[in-house]
């Protein structure tokens, strides 16, 4: 069971009622009880306020199984973990996706070869500049993602996507990455 499931349960509190203390409508809160969605950072630091730290930020971000359970993506504590814990197998599908989503049609697609060593090139821009300083997570990942999704889409359209069309391309990218992580702990909890 969810920790924020069990903390409604054993305080007698609805999702409604702890909707409206936190600021997060009942379904955010049943996506994040199901597991289809991570709170934002704001949103889980005011869940744990709420809860008196009944729910803790490990609770809501679990980490990969074997992996150290800190929460530090939440508040910006460097894990120490070994290549950041980022996938690059999902980092590809993820860049794959909103390249296709944002190239304009009129070259030929990016080989797969392309979009597998940018995304090695994101991966190794977020272990860099996670050893440099303490931040890491989806803020950190967009920033590492950025750059190398410019260089990409600018090699495999006619003309550079706008700026914002960037950062909205790099935020997609981020929540395609975390949700199909969050989406693969729920798999690898329930199996």
């Amino acid at each position: 069971m969810h920790p924020l499931k069990a903390y409604l349960r054993d305080v007698g509190e609805t999702i409604q009622a702890f909707g409206a203390r936190v600021s997060a409508s009942r379904q955010t809160l049943y996506r994040i009880i199901g597991g289809a969605q991570a709170p934002k950072p704001a949103l889980a630091r005011r869940i744990v306020e709420a809860t008196g730290g009944a729910v803790t930020f490990e609770a809501l971000y679990p980490r990969p199984s074997g992996g150290p359970k800190t929460g530090g993506e939440v508040v910006g504590l460097n894990t120490g973990e070994a290549g950041g814990g980022l996938n690059p197998e999902r980092v590809r599908v993820a860049l794959a996706i909103v390249v296709d989503h944002l190239a304009v049609k009129d070259k030929p697609e990016p080989p797969d070869a392309a979009v597998t060593i940018a995304a090695e090139a994101v991966v190794n821009t977020y272990i860099a500049l996670s050893t440099v300083t303490t931040r890491q997570g989806p803020e950190r990942f967009c920033q590492a993602l950025r750059p190398v999704l410019e260089e990409i889409l600018r090699e495999y359209s006619a003309s550079p996507p706008p700026p914002a069309a960037l950062d909205r391309g790099a935020e997609l990218a981020t929540q395609i990455y975390f949700q199909s992580w969050n989406l693969d702990q729920t798999e690898t909890t329930a199996g």
